[in-house]
C-alpha cells in the first residue's frame, strides 16, 4: 500500500493539473501584492497597505484552496474510475486518500514560501514583515489543516461516489459551498432561524470565517479541529462503503 500510495503521489505531482496549480498560486501571490503596491500608490500608505496585511488577507482567504480540495482530489483520481477487487477496494481508497492529503500539504508549503517570498520582495519598503506577522500567520495556517483534510475526504468520496465526473463536482460544491452558503444566509438576522443559527456552528465555513479572528468569542480551537477531523473521518467511512458497494453491484449484474 505505501508503494501504491507514493506511485499515485508521485504521478498526480508530475502532471499537468499540478504544474496549473501550482502556477496559480505563484499568480495568486503576485496579483495580491501588486493589489496593495497599487492602493498604495493612489491612497498613500495607510493601515491595510502594508506587508503585514497582506498575512491577513491570506488568512481571510482560507476557504479558497479548501473550495479546490476537488481538483488535488482529481490529480490523483485520475481519468479513469478505479477497478479493483473487493479485498483490495478499501487500500485503493485510502491510497487515494492518503495520496492526496500528501500532494494538498505540498502545494500547502508551496502557497507558503511563495506568498512569503513575493511578499518580501514587493513590500520590502515597509519593512514591516516582522516574525510575529509570520508566526500568527503559521498558527492560523496550520489550525484550518483539519479542514484542509476535510476538504480532501469529501472530493475523495465524491469523486468514489459517482462515476460521472461531473456529479462528483457538482456534489462536492453543493456540500461545501452552496448548502453552507444558504445556512448562513439564514442564521443572519434576518430571519435569523434558530436552527440555522444552531447549524452555522457546526459548519466548515464558518470555522473559516472565524480563524482570522482568535478574540472572537464564537472561535473555539477544540472544535474547529474536532469538526474537520469528524468530517474527514465520516467522509471516508461513507466513501469506502460506497466503493465497496459498487463492486458488489456489477458482480450482481454479472450474474
Amino acid at each position: 500500500m505505501i508503494n501504491q500510495i507514493f506511485k499515485e503521489f508521485d504521478a498526480a505531482l508530475r502532471s499537468k493539473g499540478a504544474y496549473f496549480y501550482a502556477g496559480g498560486i505563484v499568480v495568486l501571490c503576485i496579483i495580491a501584492n501588486i493589489a496593495v503596491v497599487a492602493f498604495r500608490a493612489i491612497y498613500g500608505t495607510n493601515e491595510g497597505t502594508y506587508a503585514y496585511n497582506i498575512m491577513e488577507y491570506a488568512a481571510w482567504s482560507f476557504i479558497v484552496p479548501y473550495l479546490t480540495c476537488i481538483f488535488i482530489a482529481h490529480m490523483v483520481f485520475g481519468k479513469g474510475y478505479p477497478k479493483a477487487k473487493k479485498p483490495e477496494r478499501t487500500k485503493t481508497y485510502l491510497s487515494k486518500l492518503i495520496s492526496g492529503t500528501l500532494l494538498a500539504f505540498v502545494f500547502l508549503v508551496i502557497t507558503f514560501v511563495v506568498l512569503i517570498v513575493t511578499t518580501f520582495l514587493f513590500q520590502m519598503n515597509d519593512k514591516v514583515l516582522s516574525n510575529d506577522a509570520v508566526r500568527t500567520f503559521c498558527l492560523k495556517m496550520f489550525l484550518a489543516m483539519p479542514l484542509f483534510l476535510a476538504g480532501i475526504a469529501f472530493a475523495t468520496m465524491f469523486l468514489f461516489c459517482f462515476k460521472d465526473k461531473r456529479k462528483a463536482y457538482a456534489g462536492f460544491f453543493l456540500l461545501t459551498l452552496i448548502i453552507p452558503r444558504i445556512i448562513l444566509l439564514l442564521a443572519k438576522e434576518p430571519p435569523g432561524i434558530p436552527v440555522f443559527k444552531f447549524l452555522r456552528t457546526y459548519t466548515i465555513s464558518q470555522c473559516f470565517t472565524l480563524i482570522p479572528y482568535p478574540s472572537s468569542p464564537e472561535r473555539s480551537v477544540p472544535r474547529i479541529i474536532g469538526l474537520g477531523l469528524i468530517y474527514a473521518a465520516l467522509a471516508t467511512v461513507i466513501g469506502i462503503i460506497v466503493y465497496n458497494l459498487n463492486g458488489k453491484s456489477k458482480k450482481s449484474k454479472k450474474s
